[in-house]
């Protein structure tokens, strides 16, 4: 008897490559999406599709299987930007909450819950799953959101769900049009002024959902899960972006102060064309912050594996090519 998922976030870059790993390995898979949510990708697996919102519980009632094997909610507001912090709350912490209390409503045998590595705050030293968050301590309220939408999970745990999270980093991969996407496009189009000046830690989209699955099979209940990657400096990943396409390579590297000074320019540009800055206290914070990962504890219990950064970008640069996505 097959197996059965319920998956939130579906539509998403994350979520279509964990329906399709799921599908692959055999299970019967139903994804929630909203009535505006683009199906162009979803639609070519063989998933149920339900309509819900994870703001509204009734339709979330509606739309969960009694008993489904495994939950797995991948929705999230990962907005940067302050105009959109109401709205991240209630996606982030209270659709959480709906979505963990309808999984024990309809006695859901497992939960396991997309985190970030952002939960933990953005910490400059190295972190694994004993460091103590400082996310409360961020201006930045998709962190913020991320811990509480954590805590909410510990609640239902302490209320008898069995639950794992699992907490990704920088992810790249196919199916990805509009994160680190837009970094690849940047370089096709020949649009690099310069390089912000942090790093990032970068791990392939495969091995994220792969990961997702391993947590339902291995992981231990309550448990955190960091699953990390490569660490490498923007300026390195724009480089080997810029091999890869045969581009000449950006050396200028943005001091921080120069772009913390162009925040209010962007910010006033944004007041003025109604539109999200190009950059924000935000993005500034995400992009120059350091961040050192130790995501020994996956390797060792869910048998997590690291993608080589050149490859991982390759399959994001040739997923963007076959999909016609590199000109902007």
């Amino acid at each position: 008897m097959k197996k059965t998922a319920f998956v939130t976030g579906a539509t998403g870059f994350l979520g279509i490559n964990l329906v399709q790993q799921l599908l692959e390995a055999g299970w019967e898979v139903t994804a929630l999406h909203r009535k505006s949510s683009n199906l162009t990708y979803l639609q070519r697996f063989d998933v149920a599709l339900k309509e819900g919102a994870i703001t509204d519980k009734d339709s979330l009632m509606a739309a969960l299987p009694e008993g489904v094997d495994a939950i797995f909610h991948v929705a999230a507001n990962t907005a940067m930007w302050s105009k959109q912090n109401d709205a991240q709350f209630q996606d982030n912490v209270i659709g959480t909450r709906n979505m963990v209390e309808v999984a024990l409503a309809k006695k859901a045998k497992r939960f396991v819950h997309t985190s970030s590595v952002a939960a933990y705050g953005q910490n400059p030293n190295e972190i694994d799953e004993t460091s103590k968050s400082i996310a409360m301590e961020s201006p930045v309220n998709y962190v913020k959101t991320k811990y509480l939408a954590e805590l909410e999970v510990d609640k239902a745990i302490a209320n008898g769900l069995d639950a794992v999270l699992v907490n990704p980093c920088d992810i790249m991969g196919p199916f990805d049009s509009h994160n680190w996407a837009q970094v690849l496009q940047a370089v096709y189009n020949d649009d690099v002024p310069g390089i912000p000046p942090g790093n990032g830690i970068f791990c392939h989209v495969s091995d994220v959902a792969r990961g997702h699955i391993a947590a339902y099979e291995k992981g231990r209940t309550g448990e955190r899960y960091l699953l990390g990657g490569v660490s490498a400096t923007f300026k390195e990943v724009f480089n080997t972006i810029q091999r890869l396409m045969d581009k000449k390579e950006t050396q200028f590297v943005m001091p921080a102060l120069l772009m913390k000074a162009v925040i209010p320019f962007y910010s006033l540009q944004s007041k003025l064309n109604g539109k999200e800055p190009i950059l924000t206290l935000e993005k500034y914070l995400e992009l120059t912050i350091p961040k050192h990962v130790n995501c020994q504890k996956a390797i060792d219990e869910l048998g997590f594996a690291i993608t080589p950064l050149d490859e991982t970008i390759r399959d994001s640069y040739e997923w963007l090519k076959k999909e016609n996505l590199l000109t902007r």
